[in-house]
């Protein structure tokens, strides 16, 4: 049975940025993964990084060391 759970959900307004924070946060092992952008969120380049809520603090820290930018971070109810 499926269910839903929160998701921290970064939007991005630019496709580079998406690619740029998906070999960031690859490289610094943070978990989680490419999805196109939730209905519940504006669109912007149409790709957006799914994670754990709790790893928003590392998160952006990280983008914001690398120069990373985003459009939306928000937490969205997802089906898992």
């Amino acid at each position: 049975m499926r269910q839903s759970r929160e998701f921290l959900v970064i939007t991005f307004s630019e496709t580079s940025d998406a690619m740029a924070a998906e070999k960031l946060f690859q490289e610094q092992q943070i978990p989680g993964r490419i999805i196109p952008i939730p209905r519940q969120l504006s669109a912007g380049c149409g790709l957006s990084w799914k994670t754990e809520p709790a790893l928003r603090e590392h998160v952006v820290m990280a983008m914001e060391g690398a120069g990373i930018r985003w459009h939306e971070m928000e937490l969205v109810k997802l089906w898992v």
